[in-house]
């Protein structure tokens, strides 16, 4: 891995769950049944109060074209049976889960502003459908969202149950693409888009990037600068990392192998989009490359499949058929650092 410079952190502070840096630390008691598979001195606000940020449970979506947002405002996108949703950084800045659903598909968006990390769960877990709510607490800087079945504690970007009648269980995660609203426009015009009604109450603040929030949490022995993000692919707790300067030029399809699976990255920093699947070659002379200013078409086979920035082939011999996606997302570079011990970053030869 690269040796980053270390840099003294400046503190701020912020007023959200994810962001408030006032905090009580509890000792490593497992208070009986009680139990916890991350250390209880890893966890600050202990004592926070449950849904005192109040997660979006009922959602109001309008067309892009009477969306109030501007082009550079920047969105998840999440994509099922066809039809498009985006989230606003503002509004999820504010509200850290948003719990809705697709037909008979139910997922969480949650979000993280300290970490900047955003991920979509799948909601039915075991059987059972379930909301997230915002449990205040934090668990080395990342949001934990608590099940409002059973009350069950998670970790974020452990992707992973840490404490309650669910622990141990990984809920199914799903490709959620941060971007650009301008890319959404050009893409899927006919995409919805969660209202911005609460933002004029001041309940979410309007930014242009998910790094504007501020610096994270830190002390001493830091040893990466706090306003790089990256990109990651993360399986079994290892992360292979990919820096954004990999896509200065232009839209680029980078493949290698991780964890015993092909995987190709593509991303492009005009558009503010990076993605990862999982590709199987039908034989060892196919070739998989990018393909500019033809949205939603962001790559291309040497079978004649197109694909868009979902994975799914839209024109082709393949036509209908969507590459599978690992767990992959952005986060602030000493959040991987927190999280992960075996980390590599990606080098192109």
């Amino acid at each position: 891995m690269k040796t980053l410079i270390p840099i003294c952190i400046i503190l701020l502070i912020f007023v959200s769950s994810c962001n408030d840096k006032n905090n009580v630390r509890p000792n490593n008691s497992t208070g009986g049944t009680d139990s916890w598979l991350v250390e209880k001195s890893d966890i600050i606000h202990w004592n926070s109060e449950l849904d005192k940020i109040q997660s979006i449970d009922t959602n109001e979506f309008v067309s892009v074209t009477q969306s109030t947002l501007n082009d550079d405002d920047f969105v998840f996108v999440i994509q099922h049976d066809g039809i498009t949703k985006v989230y606003p950084v503002a509004v999820l800045g504010g509200h850290e889960i948003d719990n809705d659903s697709i037909g008979d598909h139910y997922y969480a968006v949650t979000y993280c502003p300290i970490t900047t990390s955003a991920i979509c769960w799948n909601r039915e877990i075991n059987g059972k459908i379930t909301q997230f709510g915002v449990s205040g607490k934090l668990y080395r800087s990342n949001l934990i969202p608590y099940d409002r079945n059973t009350g069950s504690h998670w970790s974020q970007m452990r992707n992973l149950c840490i404490n309650g009648d669910l622990i141990g269980e990984e809920p199914a995660t799903e490709l959620l693409i941060e971007t650009k609203f301008s890319t959404i426009i050009v893409a899927y015009p006919d995409a919805l888009v969660l209202s911005l009604h609460d933002c004029e109450d001041g309940i979410c603040t309007r930014y242009k990037s998910t790094s504007d929030l501020g610096d994270p949490i830190g002390g001493e022995g830091n040893d990466i600068l706090v306003d790089v993000r990256y990109f990651g692919v993360t399986k079994d707790q290892e992360v292979l990392l990919f820096s954004f300067d990999l896509f200065k030029e232009s839209t680029l399809v980078l493949q290698t192998r991780f964890k015993g699976q092909n995987i190709i990255v593509v991303g492009n920093n005009d558009l503010n989009y990076y993605a990862a699947f999982v590709y199987i070659k039908d034989s060892p002379d196919e070739t998989i490359f990018s393909v500019e200013d033809q949205l939603p078409v962001i790559m291309a086979d040497s079978r004649g499949n197109r694909y868009d920035l979902f994975g799914s082939i839209v024109e082709g011999p393949d036509k209908g058929k969507r590459l599978n996606s690992p767990n992959s997302y952005i986060a602030n570079a000493f959040a991987w650092r927190d999280f992960y011990n075996d980390i590599k970053v990606y080098e192109k030869d």
